[in-house]
């Protein structure tokens, strides 16, 4: 059990102070942001999987509170004692306490998170027109050019009509399939789930580097989409046209908010930077994190009386 434990010590410093800045630092794997986030989904569940396997060991160490269901259900009382009583549950007390504490911090922000998408939705309900078509689409009266997409059913796309005056037909369609690519593909509950870990877990770096990579590649994969089915320039030039504003809670922005974060963007739609055949290196690192979650998990079950 000792030995699970340290392993299981040494893989969460791993995952959840490690993993995550040397992933920031591979700039190859932007050139494929659909990969990427799927990688960075995995890191972040890797964490969670460490960090419980940890607490669950822990918790079940002899004599902890976890372990005489342990030894019922396997029938080991008879025939061995333990030593170090009062540290091991001590330990498991804390850790308890820690995995309390976490959740109760990433329910909250979560709770919070929903509870202002749902004000703010409220808001957008008594101002907004609704168009016939498109049938995604709310439409407020404001001469800022301006798109968002909310996580919800009736009307998820916010916009504009100062963005209607801005961009030609093109290019509101390239900006209309962005805010779609983000809906279909569930990137509002990604973000969210990735938000509330991280305020659970506030001390990891690899949790601080997944929301903020994140952030950036969920708005490149929705380019790459909407200049797949209508080529670059429409995208880039819906960008250039768009303000730059802070998204509602839990809301996505066509334009984003941060001019470096624009620029990068469209400097890469410009420069054909597409997404190709899939490489060995970044199918290497998309196996990874499941593969290592299984082997955690292995190594957790292995607790021995």
């Amino acid at each position: 059990m000792a030995g699970n434990i340290a392993g299981l010590i040494v893989a969460a410093f791993l995952m959840a102070h490690l993993a995550g800045p040397v992933l920031a630092r591979a700039r190859w794997l932007r050139r494929h942001p659909g990969v990427a986030v799927a990688v960075w989904a995995g890191v972040v569940a890797g964490v969670v999987v460490v960090l419980l396997a940890l607490t669950g060991s822990v918790l079940a160490w002899p004599p902890g509170p976890v372990h005489s269901w342990v030894e019922h259900l396997r029938s080991c009382l008879p025939g061995h004692t333990h030593s170090g009583e009062l540290a091991t549950m001590t330990l498991a007390v804390l850790s308890g306490g820690a995995l309390l504490r976490a959740l109760l911090h990433g329910a909250a922000r979560a709770r919070r998170t929903i509870a202002e998408r749902r004000r703010h939705h409220d808001m957008v309900r008594l101002i907004a027109r609704y168009p016939d078509d498109p049938s995604d689409v709310c439409l407020i009266e404001h001469p800022a050019p301006v798109v968002y997409c909310l996580s919800q059913r009736s009307r998820p796309i916010v916009m504009t009509t100062g963005t209607l005056e801005r961009l030609d037909a093109y290019q509101l369609s390239a900006v209309l399939e962005h805010e779609r690519t983000h809906l279909r593909r569930r990137h509002h509950l990604l973000l969210a789930v990735v938000d509330a870990v991280q305020a659970a877990l506030p001390w990891s770096a690899t949790l601080r580097h997944a929301r903020s990579e994140l952030s950036r590649l969920v708005e490149m994969v929705a380019d790459d989409a909407a200049a797949h089915r209508y080529g670059p320039a429409p995208v880039i030039g819906a960008l250039r046209s768009l303000e730059l504003r802070s998204g509602p809670p839990g809301g996505l922005a066509a334009a984003g908010e941060t001019r470096e974060l624009l620029e990068q963007r469209i400097a890469r739609l410009e420069s054909g930077e597409v997404p190709g055949r899939l490489s060995v290196g970044a199918a290497i690192a998309l196996a990874c994190p499941p593969l290592f979650g299984l082997i955690v998990i292995a190594v957790g079950l292995q607790l021995s009386c």
